[in-house]
């Protein structure tokens, strides 16, 4: 409700939050994200290590998405856990966030990530810029149109380090579907994995749909892939980039 004067402010989490009567607020819409592509949640929130479960959102004709819709320059998101639930929307949507420009780190999401639309994560929908990712995961079933991925749908610049991702992924679009990140557009992507099962159309991977001009290296994948062309355990379209141990 006050996310529009979040610059500079710090929140603690102290408790952990059944978040399951979600599913009945706002007339079956679920939780409001915090923050949207017009006010940003720019502070500094902590999650103390403590978990939300049941987190309820089914909003599928909106965009930006998430526990946290947006979050501008100069927001961050650490140690905080996300059981269960389920997250519906149009693009940008993610279990903790649609689109971020600020650090998440120490975070994790288990529960289902569904967009009708693109840019559709485990836990991340969209990372722009600087924007790093770190020690997080993802376990539940995502689904959405192009730039799909287990964890991130599309990393556009900053880092992805210590993170994996485990549950089934599936594109229903043409493009950009990995079983981490869907589409790597210049960022870098180092010592991750991914397990679950990766469906889609075209450029598919075990790991990364596509990596764009970015560096990849001691990472690794082990679930199926499933797709009609550039298709591949690890990478399903490589260009520009690197992989590495």
């Amino acid at each position: 409700d006050n996310v529009a004067s979040s610059s500079g402010k710090y929140y603690t989490l102290q408790n952990d939050i059944n978040a399951s009567a979600t599913t009945n607020w706002n007339g079956g819409l679920g939780f409001s994200p915090i923050g949207n592509d017009v006010t940003n949640f720019v502070g500094i929130f902590n999650g103390n290590g403590k978990v939300i479960t049941g987190l309820s959102i089914t909003r599928p004709g909106q965009s930006y998405v998430g526990l946290f819709g947006y979050m501008g320059s100069g927001a961050e998101v650490r140690n905080l856990g996300l059981a269960g639930g389920a997250v519906t929307g149009s693009a940008y949507v993610g279990g903790l966030a649609g689109y971020t420009w600020g650090p998440v780190s120490n975070c994790y999401a288990t529960g289902s990530v569904m967009g009708t639309n693109d840019y559709v994560g485990g836990l991340v929908g969209y990372t722009y810029y600087t924007c790093t990712v770190n020690d997080c995961y993802a376990t539940g079933p995502v689904t959405g149109s192009s730039r799909v991925g287990g964890l991130v749908g599309q990393i556009d610049g900053g880092t992805v380090s210590g993170c994996y991702a485990t549950g089934s992924v599936m594109g229903t679009g043409d493009y950009y579907v990995g079983g981490l990140v869907g589409r790597n557009f210049g960022g870098a992507v180092s010592g991750c994995c991914a397990t679950g099962p990766v469906t889609g159309n075209t450029q598919v991977g075990g790991l990364l749909g596509m990596n764009d001009c970015g560096p990849v290296s001691g990472s690794y994948a082990t679930g199926p892939v499933t797709g009609s062309s550039h298709v591949g355990g690890l990478v399903g379209y490589t260009y520009g980039g690197t992989l590495s141990e």
